[in-house]
């Protein structure tokens, strides 16, 4: 997996999702020149996170401090000097402005809801309209098997020494659904990398979610298993956040060369049984599509977004380009992979909808008028990571692999660190879990 991600794209690893600014790009009244920019994004009883920055000196970085306003109580004071993965085109474009810390002692929920955040001398800093109690994990990527149907020849995942289906216990879920309440909403990845409806317990899974937590919760699924009528009423009841359905093609042979191992007929039976039980409860799970673009289905993309939108219940159409993993075939590449000129005429000729229904995830272009970066050396623990905001991946078996964000971390340029490995089922208590984790105290 990667371990250097571009803020703000999808990338392979731990699959990075572009963030815009936390809460938005509101800001702070200032008594002089222009308003200070900058949220507090997460309160809770023993933290603080946001960002702040004076857009009249971009390069100053700002002490904030908590404080409860009734008594004036004084909860901590720190500068913004972090790197905040959430804002992007601020400022000096380093997205060091973030701040997190530890607050004196711990608050009561009365008081969580009075506290309020300053820069001394100036005024408050807005609360975000997303504001979030203590959430310190950005995503995790879970998997409840280890297999997939297909065999896609674009997959980012090498299924070579793949000879058997591993399931999840419901022991081991049972353990990851305790790391939820620190997940933000729809950043609980039910599958990642395989296919979950291999799973024969999968309907009975997604049941033992928390209705409050379910608005937390998607999946990926290639739809290509024959399934019956039933399985999709539970999907259309599952009151989960939404669905990605991977799909490139219309026409049977370009899906089934894409899809290996599908049937495009079964495809389509089962895209029915799907949308028929979406519409008669008029389901509030959203359906997105993702779509890898090549050669092949190249012009047949604009008319099957549109088709996709207008026809299919799709919430959002994504379009992503290949990561391009060492174990994909030559030919492939090289007959299939699309030219900057491809990409073009692409961008150029996707319809003009709703803002967001459409994404196309092209691939960076190198600007000859940049250098080149520097190369990241390897990150380890010892590196410094940023408490508070932690990326899990999660697999069948229990196994969760924990990474931070690097201290060295600036710009377009995320670096991911390695925190730890240990079995979700071995963490007792979450809360004390990450709290340690917070303190820079790995635990064994």
């Amino acid at each position: 997996m990667s371990r250097v991600k571009r803020a703000g794209r999808k990338i392979l690893g731990f699959f990075t999702r572009p963030s815009p600014p936390e809460g938005g790009a509101e800001h702070v009244q200032t008594t002089a020149g222009k308003p200070l920019l900058g949220f507090v994004d997460q309160i809770g009883l023993r933290h603080i996170h946001g960002w702040i920055m004076d857009p009249d000196d971009p390069v100053q970085r700002l002490l904030v401090e908590a404080f409860l306003p009734d008594t004036g109580e004084s909860l901590g004071t720190v500068l913004a000097d972090q790197f905040h993965h959430g804002i992007a085109g601020v400022g000096d474009n380093s997205r060091a402005y973030g701040f997190w810390f530890h607050l004196k002692r711990e608050l009561s929920p009365a008081e969580r809801e009075r506290l309020r955040v300053r820069v001394p001398g100036r005024d408050e800093i807005t609360h975000s309209p997303q504001l979030a109690s203590w959430q310190p994990l950005l995503h995790v990527a879970m998997d409840i098997v280890n297999n997939c149907n297909l065999r896609c020849p674009f997959c980012l995942y090498d299924y070579s020494g793949v000879r058997r289906t591993n399931v999840m216990t419901r022991e081991t879920l049972e353990a990851a659904l305790r790391l939820m309440p620190y997940t933000k909403d729809g950043e609980f990845w039910f599958s990642c990398l395989h296919e979950p409806s291999l799973h024969p317990d999968f309907l009975s899974f997604l049941d033992l979610i928390p209705n409050e937590m379910r608005n937390k919760v998607f999946f990926t699924s290639n739809i290509a298993r024959r399934m019956p009528a039933s399985y999709f009423q539970g999907l259309a009841r599952s009151g989960i956040d939404h669905i990605n359905i991977s799909i490139e093609s219309r026409t049977p042979e370009i899906y089934e060369r894409m899809r290996k191992g599908a049937r495009f007929p079964i495809f389509m039976e089962n895209w029915d049984k799907l949308l028929n039980a979406f519409n008669e409860v008029n389901s509030s799970v959203a359906l997105r599509y993702i779509i890898m673009a090549y050669k092949s289905n190249l012009h047949e993309l604009p008319d099957l977004a549109r088709y996709l939108i207008e026809e299919r219940r799709a919430a959002q159409v994504e379009i992503r380009y290949t990561y391009d993993v060492p174990f994909i075939d030559p030919a492939f590449r090289e007959q299939e992979f699309l030219t900057q000129t491809d990409w073009d005429w692409l961008q150029a000729n996707l319809p003009t909808l709703e803002p967001g229904q459409i994404l196309l995830d092209r691939p960076p272009v190198p600007s000859g008028d940049e250098p080149s970066p520097a190369p990241v050396p390897a990150p380890t623990p010892e590196t410094g990571f940023l408490p508070g905001r932690y990326l899990a991946r999660l697999s069948w078996d229990g196994t969760l692999e924990l990474r931070g964000i690097s201290v060295a971390s600036t710009g377009n340029t995320m670096i991911e660190v390695p925190i730890l490995t240990k079995n979700v089922r071995d963490i007792g208590d979450p809360e004390t879990f990450f709290n340690t984790l917070d303190r820079s105290e790995i635990p064994a």
